[in-house]
């Protein structure tokens, strides 16, 4: 009796928190929920601190692109903004030497943060984009999301860029890393965004970018994995000019394409076959800060 009384209040909890919670669909790719506290960047070149969640008053401060802040709590209050639907955040921060709180909108913030030493490289989503096109003759419509790639050093926006990925299932979260130029001339950085599902059958999508010694943010060929619990996979992988079998100044490229076919191994696992494979060399040129696909 013990056990139904307990399961019955934690579906009731279950069910209260969840009509509390509000559905911002727009905003998943942030990866914030109710009573995190993580550290974020923010985005906007210029965004408000609010005494309250909403714009009636005038701002209590003024933030800047890659000041650091601290997401304390969401609240449930809704603002739209270039086709964003999302909450206001409860944030900390640090300004003047002070401790500071008050209220941003969560489309002001970034995603998750980057940094390397003292260059930060902040992203989010900026607006929806969807694109129109014609398919068998029908109008069709692909949502879209516009990303913004932004690099900051001491305060100083150094350059910035801009990328276009699906509003599907493959934007429910996302995340990146920063590594060295991996053997690139002239490169400080390779800046990696990732948008994903995290669940079978929906893709990881990979868009790499090189910052190079001039502070400029150069666009690279995307990268696409999926899979399907054992049944099936599409593999992409690049090899750089650092790493194992890389060459001067190129970036390799190759896909391999597998599915499951009726027999088994030991552990009754399903044998693959390979259905699918592909080579592609990119040259980086260091001079023009180029990169162009080569014949093979």
């Amino acid at each position: 009796m013990k056990t139904l009384i307990l399961t019955l209040l934690t579906i009731v909890n279950i069910s209260v928190y969840s009509q509390e919670t509000p559905d911002f669909p727009n905003m998943r790719s942030w990866g914030l929920y109710y009573m995190d506290s993580v550290d974020r960047y923010v985005f906007a070149d210029t965004a408000f601190i609010r005494v309250s969640p909403d714009t009636k008053q005038a701002p209590s401060d003024t933030l800047f692109a890659g000041d650091n802040i601290t997401v304390k709590s969401m609240v449930p209050n809704a603002l739209t903004i270039r086709g964003l639907k999302g909450p206001w955040l409860n944030v900390g921060y640090q300004k003047n030497g002070e401790y500071k709180t008050g209220y941003i909108w969560q489309g002001l913030i970034s995603c998750t943060p980057l940094r390397r030493g003292d260059i930060k490289f902040v992203y989010a989503i900026e607006r929806t984009a969807d694109t129109s096109f014609i398919a068998n003759g029908e109008k069709t419509t692909a949502p879209r999301f516009l990303v913004r790639l932004k690099v900051v050093q001491n305060g100083k926006i150094l350059t910035r860029t801009s990328f276009f990925t699906p509003n599907d299932e493959s934007a429910n979260s996302s995340g990146g890393k920063v590594m060295t130029g991996i053997g690139l001339s002239n490169v400080q950085n390779i800046v990696v965004i990732s948008f994903s599902g995290e669940a079978c059958g929906i893709p990881t999508l990979d868009y790499y970018f090189a910052f190079t010694k001039n502070n400029n943010l150069v666009r690279f060929p995307d990268k696409m994995n999926v899979g399907d619990a054992g049944a099936y996979y599409h593999s992409e992988n690049f090899i750089f000019p650092g790493e194992k079998n890389g060459k001067p100044d190129l970036l390799l490229w190759n896909m391999i394409e597998e599915e499951a076919t009726e027999k088994t191994d030991s552990n009754g696992e399903p044998i693959m076959k390979v259905t699918g494979r592909k080579n592609k060399i990119f040259r980086w040129n260091s001079s023009t800060e180029t990169i162009t696909e080569q014949k093979i």
